[in-house]
């Protein structure tokens, strides 16, 4: 095995132009605090590194490269400015807003960072040739009319959206990356750019190739101070095994991917690596297909939702490492959380929900048959790759069993996989996890329930006149309490039935570079703050025990 992984890796590094073994200096920790050169694994491809590509574990590539207005992102504490001198309201109702851009930020070509691109930015996501994961924030929630948007210099504008923005600051500030209107305006297919995107975070893209490396070098001139690490080399693996055999053996320096539970334990005792526990914003959830009955039915949504017992799933699967998902939805620690948000267990009223709903033992066989007396038998769906997920869908089919309902499971190859959970929908469940973008974004959760109001195969009025009361709130008090009354309405009949919050634990060859920061995010050691001047971290960063 070791002979393979070295193998693969010698020639991914080969083809990323990535030397040997570089000194580094320390200056003041217990490790290198700076380097002139790191090679970091990391899971998903960032694409061409732009809001048109990348998966959900690489949103940090593209923000070392192409910057937001404010961050690090918007899932936690209040954001701080970046590219924005300020960001504010200037109608009392939050209807529009006023963006001061800093002086003296330039892209990676030189030319000035101008009102103008974010402006562009903005038109772009909302009418270009093709959505990305950022596209909501400009044209659904918050809705951004292409009218609304009025320069007043070649630094400052002003922002009116279609309804309030309380949390515009946030959302989508704190979000959407800005691009550089002068590379993009003329490009007609974003998805098919090949070229390198400019930015002017405080790394510039000078080599990739899609699904296999990155190579990020250091931007002099950053306006947050030259960055500590010179070069970084991001190569694509995306086995778990294969990714953290490689750090152990030194052939990386660090592993952007949550180090699995049970392995934490044992390598809690390498000298050469430095484990760290993050505040992980991701979460593992049942999903319904509830485009089709019976799993579009509110009761029966909240049967099954009673049927699962979290605490076990968390103690079996994750090791007792995070929180259950009894927390229920978003992510417990998000800013728009309702603490009181609950998914309880209680299976004798799940059984009771299912009796109320024609869900008997017609033919004494132990298993309940449906309201016309049909024979069940519900496909959980898992993807093969990920063993935590089957594990769990496994011990789910126990829980279904207890109340006499009968499922079982299907691993499939990951291609497979999404064609039947995303694309023909042919499947009944599915077990997996949920990204920080779903689970801690305010906008986003409207933005799944605007997507479930259009296909759910059983109407819900009361969580319809939710999603008004959410958009006509104009105030931060308001919309928290609009969130608040919505985040109960989908606990009680949920799509997503949340399993567990795991906790994060990341990895690295502290010899090679000891010198990370934490933030609330989708990767939380690997990101663009680990690497800037340690005093420009600050407000960015956290503490966490």
């Amino acid at each position: 095995m070791k002979r393979y992984v070295s193998v693969l890796l010698l020639a991914v590094l080969a083809l990323a132009g990535c030397g040997g073994r570089n000194d580094t200096a320390g200056t003041g920790g217990p490790g290198p605090q700076t380097a002139d050169e790191l090679t970091i694994g990391i899971y998903n491809d960032a694409g061409n590194v732009s809001t048109w590509g990348g998966g959900a574990y690489s949103p940090w590539v593209l923000d070392a490269v192409c910057e937001k207005l404010a961050g690090p992102n918007p899932y936690g504490a209040e954001p701080q400015m970046i590219l924005a001198e300020y960001i504010r309201p200037v109608t009392d109702d939050n209807m529009t807003w006023e963006i001061k851009l800093k002086k003296g930020i330039r892209w990676h070509d030189g030319t000035p960072l101008t009102s103008e691109d974010i402006q562009f930015t903005i038109d772009y996501n909302r009418e270009g040739p093709s959505n990305n994961r950022y596209s909501h924030h400009t044209s659904s929630v918050p809705r951004l009319p292409g009218d609304g948007i009025k320069i007043i210099d070649d630094l400052t504008l002003q922002v009116t959206g279609a309804f309030p923005m309380p949390h515009f600051d946030r959302e989508p500030c704190a979000e959407v990356p800005i691009v550089q209107k002068a590379q993009w305006e003329n490009i007609k297919d974003p998805r098919q750019f090949t070229g390198k995107s400019i930015g002017t975070g405080p790394y510039k893209l000078t080599d990739y190739k899609v699904g296999e490396y990155y190579t990020l070098e250091a931007n002099d001139d950053y306006h947050l101070g030259t960055p500590l690490v010179k070069k970084l080399n991001l190569v694509v693996i995306r086995d778990f095994s294969t990714m953290f055999t490689a750090l152990r053996s030194g052939e990386i320096d660090a592993a952007a991917r949550n180090l699995p539970p049970e392995m934490v334990e044992e390598w809690s005792k390498l000298d050469h690596i430095t484990i760290v526990k993050t505040p992980y914003l991701w979460g593992a959830a049942l999903t319904l297909d509830t485009t089709k009955l019976p799993f579009g039915d509110l009761q029966f949504r909240e049967a099954i939702s009673y049927a699962i017992d979290r605490d076990e799933l968390l103690r079996i699967v994750g090791l007792g490492h995070g929180q259950t998902g009894t927390k229920g939805y978003p992510h417990p620690m998000s800013f728009h959380t309702n603490p009181d948000n609950s998914q309880p267990y209680d299976p004798g009223k799940a059984a009771q929900l299912f009796t109320d709903l024609g869900y008997v033992d017609i033919n004494g066989d132990g298993f309940r048959e449906t309201p016309d007396g049909k024979p069940i038998d519900w496909r959980i769906l898992v993807d093969a790759s990920g063993p935590i997920y089957v594990r769990a869908a496994e011990i789910i089919v126990e829980h279904l069993e207890a109340i006499n309902l009968k499922a079982h499971v299907e691993a499939m190859e990951s291609a497979a996989y999404n064609e039947a959970v995303n694309i023909t929908g042919n499947y009944n469940m599915t077990v997996g996890e949920f990204v920080p973008h779903g689970l801690c974004d305010d906008d986003m959760m409207m933005v799944l329930q605007y997507g479930e109001q259009k296909t759910d195969a059983v109407p819900y009025p009361e969580r319809d006149a939710a999603l008004e009361a959410w958009k006509a709130a104009g105030t931060k008090e308001g919309r928290q309490e609009a969130t608040y009354y919505l985040q109960t309405l989908i606990n009680k009949y949920p799509k997503r039935i949340m399993l567990w919050y795991p906790d994060g634990f990341f990895a690295y060859n502290n010899t090679k570079y000891d010198n990370y920061s934490i933030i609330m995010g989708e990767n939380d050691i690997y990101h663009k703050y680990s690497f800037i001047p340690n005093d420009s971290r600050e407000g960015f960063v956290i503490e966490y025990k």
